[in-house]
């Protein structure tokens, strides 16, 4: 995976720096968006992959979703947990690596991604598209948020383009057009200039 070690993301959250970039308080109108558009069946199984502190997973259990979240971070998850019982709803936490994703064969309906794949190396890629693929249900979903230009030196984003989307998920996956989205944290009201995508699992 490109950037940071398991070390260097547990003292982003320890310290609270999270806080400064990445965190938000609400969940983001694209995924509620997403949820409130979608047909999805009673006790639908959503997988937020790169949860980090856990909003969006915990706004999907909220919803009646059986929720997975999944993050490499022990001290995210520890954040995460603390805010689901403030929530008062159930998410089943889990410390993996995306591309070895702690979750059975074809047993989710929607896997929530925002700024995970952006967090992989291309030479990473195929093996995340293979575990999205892996763990879908034929028919899931996946939304897809990602930087999609370099906006300041030396981030580590690997950009989300449709390039990267055709050439990595177009072989399990349906495509939906490619839009241009910011992703808003509490930090930066301006958002980051991403892309957004919809996949459905052939």
């Amino acid at each position: 995976m490109s950037g940071n070690t398991v070390e260097e993301w547990n003292a982003y959250y320890a310290s609270g720096e999270y806080r400064q970039h990445w965190d938000y308080s609400h969940p983001s109108s694209e995924l509620v968006t997403f949820v409130a558009a979608g047909s999805w069946p009673s006790g639908a199984a959503a997988l937020d992959v790169g949860c980090g502190a856990g909003r969006e997973a915990i706004f999907l259990a909220g919803q009646g979703f059986h929720v997975t979240g999944v993050d490499l971070s022990e001290e995210a998850l520890r954040i995460a947990r603390d805010r689901a019982e403030k929530a008062g709803v159930h998410v089943e936490w889990k410390q993996g690596n995306a591309l070895e994703l702690p979750v059975p064969d074809a047993s989710v309906d929607l896997v929530n991604d925002r700024g995970c794949f952006h967090m992989i190396g291309e030479e990473d890629r195929p093996r995340y598209a293979a575990e999205l693929a892996r763990v879908l249900k034929p028919g899931g979903k996946v939304l897809l948020r990602g930087c999609r230009e370099v906006q300041w030196e030396g981030q580590k984003f690997v950009l989300v383009t449709p390039e990267a989307v055709e050439r990595h998920f177009s072989h399990a996956f349906d495509l939906s057009p490619v839009l241009p989205v910011q992703l808003i944290t509490d930090s930066m009201p301006e958002g980051l200039n991403a892309n957004l995508a919809v996949l459905r699992k052939k």
